[in-house]
């Protein structure tokens, strides 16, 4: 009997097998587009991106807790050291091993400036890894570690320390307990000074929790870059004793003084006082920590008159030689009326600086006019920076000659109505010195990379020329008659040709728009020796309260500074000056007495009177130039 098979039922059973085949070929290629894009992901990860994943990975097995840099140091002009570190210890606890918290904290507290509680918190931390003192007292490490607190770990970290005390506090400016620069130069250069933190390395296990090592991994700092100043560490002794003499003597309430090299731009020194110690910051208010002669501003007074004088002879407006009416020491300017401290008659334009007169001082602004006067006051910087490379430099304020009347350009002319920083008036006073130049002035000299590599110098740089060469000499010699024969007298120094110029100037009232009337602010502003400058110095006290003018508080000081000075830099007494014979005092000598010594010392006298000497030209103590003819005035005592 034949079976009758039925072929619709195979066919479809055939379908049916061949189904799951696609599904199985469909899943398999998927399978194998996944394997491929993990081998290529894989293969980027372990090959191409290999160590920015072990980098991941280190993260993820590592904590990373950082130390302080080790900042680089400063240096003075001859390599000593200015700011420096010491390594100091510092406190920390694994919160995970402390027992005892309690106890811990109690104990703690007993020698730290913490209380119970705040230590407290700190044992209590979920974190692996605490500080309890950063920087901690070298006295306090001492007690801690004769305590014998197991729980408590030591680490040593870099701390900032200034060697010098107060030297050139403002200067150097300060960091904080993060080591980061807050002022001065820590502040404008923390980029190249802060170098890179250590590191506290805490590995972790699969799970994320602190494996702590004992002794703990460190990962060691990179050291910043090294910076050498151009000030003189010596210079900038003398300064800041001989300025803090004067401001003690006068009673005042602060000053400053700059010294540069005005042939190069470079201060030698610069000093604030008060004085400012960066190792005891919180002993200082912040006006205190302020560099005083970048940013302190103020009115200067009749020091102005010598670039008043240099545009004029510039401009050939006058000669040194121009006679002025002084008009006996009143003149009135629409409704003001401007006075001398002395009156005075008829005046040469070397005279007026010698002496001061403000009168004739607004006699040559008028002639020069309110336009020149402002484009020169412009060329020396004055209500501009000097772009000095440190920072918190003040422009000052010297308004538009626009703005000027008749008035202005009056009080303008013997430094009212006008603000200038220390550093500026240091900067315009070297154009006199050297000839004409605007120098740029700058404190950085060197920077210097870790593996002792100079890479960035600085060189004397020329601003603009702004007055000829001949003006510049003729202001010099009119500045040497300001201490010979004028009234900067106490500036003078045995065996050395100084030129300078006073100025005393009232401090403004902001409330009445006017100035105080027992308020001050007292100036000397010169160089040495005048012939060859090697120094430029600006002396600035305020509010001096035993005498006010700048011939009487500031000229001395300047003197001090400057005599020292060039004897550490080795300036020779010119020889000519020292062969000079200096005036005595005459008074109460008899005619016969004065003529016997005026024989003996081939001097020639001219008496006046008969009888005894009251009065004598020149002065006592001043030098006896060649040729002078010594007046003596006589009269009878009975």
């Amino acid at each position: 009997m034949r079976i009758k098979r039925n072929s619709k039922k195979r066919i479809s059973l055939a379908k049916d097998l061949s189904k799951p085949r696609w599904k199985v070929c469909l899943i398999g290629a998927i399978i194998l587009v996944l394997f491929g894009a993990v081998s290529v992901r894989a293969f980027k990860l372990q090959v191409l991106n290999r160590d920015r994943v072990f980098d991941v990975a280190k993260k993820q097995h590592h904590g990373l807790f950082t130390l302080l840099p080790r900042r680089g140091k400063i240096f003075d002009i001859n390599k000593k050291e200015l700011a420096i570190n010491v390594d100091v210890s510092s406190l920390f606890v694994h919160p995970g091993n402390v027992k005892d918290p309690n106890r811990l904290s109690k104990n703690l507290s007993k020698y730290l400036p913490h209380s119970q509680k705040e230590i407290l918190g700190m044992l209590l931390s979920k974190k692996p890894f605490v500080w309890i003192e950063r920087i901690a007292e070298p006295e306090v490490v001492a007690k801690l570690k004769n305590a014998n607190l197991e729980e408590i770990g030591f680490i040593e970290e870099p701390k900032r320390v200034y060697p010098n005390g107060h030297l050139a506090g403002q200067v150097l400016g300060f960091t904080d307990i993060d080591s980061k620069g807050i002022e001065g130069i820590e502040y404008d250069l923390d980029s190249l000074l802060a170098g890179s933190p250590g590191k506290i390395i805490v590995k972790k296990d699969a799970r994320g929790r602190a494996i702590m090592n004992n002794p703990i991994d460190i990962e060691a700092s990179v050291s910043g870059y090294d910076v050498v100043l151009t000030i003189d560490s010596q210079i900038q002794y003398i300064v800041e004793k001989e300025l803090k003499k004067g401001i003690e003597k006068t009673s005042a309430e602060r000053g400053m003084a700059v010294l540069t090299n005005p042939e190069t731009g470079e201060v030698l020194a610069m000093a604030s006082y008060p004085f400012f110690d960066p190792n005891n910051v919180n002993k200082h208010s912040e006006k205190g920590r302020r560099n005083l002669p970048v940013w302190y501003s103020f009115e200067p007074g009749s020091t102005i008159k010598i670039f008043l004088a240099a545009a004029a002879l510039e401009e050939k407006k006058v000669k040194s030689t121009s006679k002025f009416d002084c008009e006996n020491g009143r003149r009135k300017i629409g409704p003001s009326i401007i006075n001398d401290v002395h009156p005075y008659g008829i005046l040469s334009v070397t005279q007026i600086v010698e002496l001061s007169s403000n009168i004739c001082a607004t006699k040559i602004a008028e002639i020069l006019g309110k336009d020149k006067y402002y484009d020169y006051l412009k060329r020396f910087r004055f209500g501009t920076k000097t772009e000095i490379d440190l920072p918190g430099e003040s422009s000052g304020r010297l308004a538009n000659s626009k703005d000027w009347g008749p008035v202005e350009l009056a009080t303008l002319s013997f430094g009212q109505g006008i603000s200038v920083t220390a550093i500026q008036l240091a900067s315009a006073l070297s154009v006199i010195a050297n000839g004409g130049y605007l120098m740029k002035p700058y404190a950085v000299r060197e920077i210097i990379s870790p593996d002792g590599k100079v890479v960035r110098k600085r060189e004397p740089e020329v601003i603009s020329r702004v007055v000829s060469y001949d003006t510049a000499e003729e202001i010099k010699k009119i500045l040497e008659g300001v201490v010979e024969n004028g009234t900067g007298k106490q500036a003078s120094i045995a065996g050395y040709r100084v030129a300078g110029k006073t100025g005393t100037a009232q401090v403004p009232n902001p409330e009445t728009g006017g100035y105080y009337s027992n308020r001050h602010i007292a100036s000397f502003i010169g160089f040495a020796p005048a012939d060859d400058p090697k120094i430029a110095l600006v002396v600035v006290i305020e509010n001096p309260r035993k005498a006010f003018y700048g011939g009487v508080v500031t000229a001395p000081v300047f003197k001090e500074i400057t005599e020292k000075v060039l004897f550490y830099l080795g300036v020779s007494p010119d020889e000519t000056i020292t062969r000079a014979k200096i005036m005595p005092d005459l008074r109460g000598m008899s005619a016969r007495d004065i003529l016997r010594w005026a024989e003996e010392e081939g001097i020639k006298v001219k008496l006046k009177g008969s009888g005894y000497a009251t009065d004598q030209q020149p002065r006592a103590g001043e030098r006896i130039k060649e040729g002078v003819v010594c007046s003596i005035e006589l009269k009878q005592t009975i």
